[in-house]
């Protein structure tokens, strides 16, 4: 029998529903391991304040790496220092690489991954960058980690045909309130305004400023995530996705919902890339009303390939495997 590991799983943990997700994917994919967090906003593993003595440190994160300026260099290092504190043996999956602001910044983040003895991306760009930038580091790949969501996760709700738009601060509000309105206009449904981070960032604020300009707002419901569950819930409601935040267009194309891909950065293109997504991925800053509008009316759901569903599972069970094998 393995041996039963003691990990402490991290990542960003503030509210963010996509983030919370993959934790929870996490923990329930190594719960023959004694698992603790960071944090006790999320209840999947043992809230703990200890600093040192676990075998593993395990880092779930996406965008995790994310410098957007100097004071963010300085987190960063503070980050590193925390983190080898934990453990000796630290790993991260499921991340990606994107722009750095500066040389420094990329120099940093760069130390960091090095510290890392086990890394899983999620798209090919994150990949060659670190096996050509960091080839110490033993990195594998695989598709996000969130279209390994199981049949069983994916609540039996009926749809509603309704609009879900994943609202982000990087879209313009003025454009989604036209979209919303003229979506309503058009096909007499609701719209569902899903705000995926209820933390620092706040999705809500972005919705309650769509909300207020629009012209139909009987028909339109501000969602907020409080509950994994719940958020999948109301997704399941939705007809079609327009999808701002990575992770609605992700989930949309896991549950089979239409979806209209909106990407704020590289990472959204990039992840799509990977699994060979081929339907018209728009740019936050160019978009057309017209155009998005007759994409969500013309939206079919995407058959996702089975065997991605099963290689994005290997974030989670190539780390298990690797663990077992340093026992």
């Amino acid at each position: 029998m393995s041996k039963r590991l003691r990990i402490l799983l991290d990542g960003y943990i503030d509210g963010n529903f996509g983030d919370d997700l993959m934790l929870y994917l996490a923990a329930n994919g190594l719960k023959e391991h004694k698992l603790y967090i960071t944090s006790p906003k999320l209840d999947i593993a043992e809230y703990t304040e200890e600093k040192i003595g676990f075998d593993r440190y395990l880092k779930v994160t996406g965008s995790g790496f994310l410098i957007h300026n100097n004071k963010g260099i300085a987190y960063r290092m503070r980050d590193m220092y925390r983190e080898k504190r934990y453990s000796k043996n630290r790993a991260v999956i499921n991340c990606n690489i994107s722009g750095f602001v500066n040389r420094v910044a990329e120099k940093v983040i760069q130390k960091q991954i090095s510290g890392y003895d086990f890394v899983t991306v999620r798209d090919r760009y994150s990949y060659k960058y670190i096996t050509k930038n960091i080839p110490n580091v033993k990195c594998e790949k695989y598709p996000d980690m969130v279209l390994s969501l199981s049949d069983k996760m994916i609540p039996n709700v009926h749809s509603e045909n309704a609009l879900g738009i994943s609202v982000h601060k990087s879209a313009d509000i003025n454009l989604l309130a036209e979209i919303a309105d003229r979506f309503i206009n058009e096909t007499g449904r609701n719209v569902c305004l899903l705000c995926f981070n209820t933390g620092l960032e706040d999705d809500v604020s972005v919705a309650n400023q769509v909300y207020g300009i629009m012209k139909n707002k009987h028909m339109t419901e501000i969602i907020r995530y409080t509950d994994i569950n719940d958020m999948l819930k109301n997704i399941k409601r939705c007809g079609a996705i327009l999808g701002i935040r990575f992770h609605s267009a992700m989930l949309a194309l896991r549950m089979g919902i239409p979806v209209v891909p909106i990407a704020y950065s590289d990472k959204t293109k990039n992840a799509l890339d990977e699994i060979g997504y081929s339907g018209k991925i728009y740019d936050v800053n160019n978009i057309d009303t017209d155009e998005v509008l007759k994409s969500i009316l013309n939206a079919v759901p995407y058959k996702l390939d089975g065997n991605i569903i099963k290689s994005a599972e290997n974030h989670i069970k190539r780390f298990d495997e690797y663990i077992k094998r340093q026992c």
